[in-house]
């Protein structure tokens, strides 16, 4: 197997804000070496709440590379190689917002969500978070460190290969039912995992479940058995990440608004569903707000 691990750290809500990157070399089935960049996040601003997250201020990043030079040094070492990410659609989508914040074309290389991979393949973790995956699978590390995740996220990869004996990514993609996600020039397709049937409606009506496969029988958290529904364009990521996201931190996203629902999350052109949530009484939330509230969900 020939793969690479990533993993971003961002200075503030939005994706364009890469101020840490991680990597993990994977070369014939054995991680090689493990490095680490800073980078200098455009406009060079830190929410408290990212440096509360990651540790990671502008002192240590003042004299650092900005995007465009790290992602040209790495880029050309990209070819022939899978990347691997834990919760790939946030990692992708930082490199996509960054690439247009400085308009660069994007790099080309299929990829593979580690997340995905362990809700396949150890459905019974109550968790599959990176550091409860790692814990269940006896790999030590620290979290929240871009270097450290990008070798635990190696580590939850080649755990997966060995159990199906896969000898590169796209074995491990198929005996794991995963179709692998690829970024190329002006576009790009997300990895995505079988579609679970949803269970049929009781007839009390009581709030449903997340349908993720990752689903345990307790989540803690923000969002844990809350109920959201997103109206208007998004900004920082796509429906179906957004999606994905908000069901990884146990969250049910529903189509309808009514008094059964926590929050609304609405962008520019919201209609409907945002006269609804003010009809209701329910929360509302702009984007950046509910990237907040996904806190430590999003790695």
């Amino acid at each position: 197997m020939h793969a690479v691990a990533i993993d971003f750290e961002t200075a503030n809500e939005q994706r364009a804000s890469p101020c840490s990157i991680g990597l993990a070399w994977i070369n014939d089935g054995v991680i090689e070496s493990v490095e680490h960049h800073y980078i200098r996040p455009p406009g060079m601003r830190f929410a408290s709440f990212n440096i509360a997250f990651h540790g990671i201020g502008p002192e240590q990043v003042e004299d650092a590379e900005e995007f465009p030079a790290v992602l040209a040094a790495i880029t050309p070492r990209l070819e022939g190689r899978t990347v691997l990410a834990h919760n790939a659609a946030f990692d992708v989508s930082v490199i996509r917002n960054t690439c247009d914040h400085y308009g660069l074309t994007y790099p080309e290389f299929d990829y593979l969500c580690t997340v995905k991979l362990a809700q396949i393949n150890w459905p019974d973790f109550a968790s599959h978070k990176l550091n409860n995956v790692c814990a269940e699978l006896g790999v030590a590390f620290r979290h929240h460190d871009a270097a450290e995740d990008a070798f635990a996220c190696a580590s939850v990869a080649l755990a997966a290969a060995q159990m199906h004996q896969a000898a590169d990514c796209r074995a491990l993609a198929d005996a794991s039912r995963l179709t692998m996600g690829r970024v190329w020039r002006d576009g790009y397709s997300p990895c995505s995992a079988p579609s679970l049937k949803r269970a049929p409606k009781s007839a009390a009506k009581s709030k449903p479940t997340p349908l993720l496969p990752s689903q345990p029988s307790a989540r803690t958290g923000a969002l844990a058995g809350k109920s959201i529904v997103f109206t208007g364009t998004l900004e920082r990521c796509t429906r179906s990440e957004a999606r994905y996201l908000s069901e990884t931190a146990g969250a049910y996203v529903s189509g309808l608004v009514s008094s059964t629902t926590d929050y609304v999350v609405a962008g520019p052109g919201a209609g409907m569903k945002l006269k609804n949530a003010q009809k209701h009484g329910v929360s509302i939330l702009t984007e950046d707000e509910w990237l907040a509230l996904i806190g430590d969900n999003l790695t």
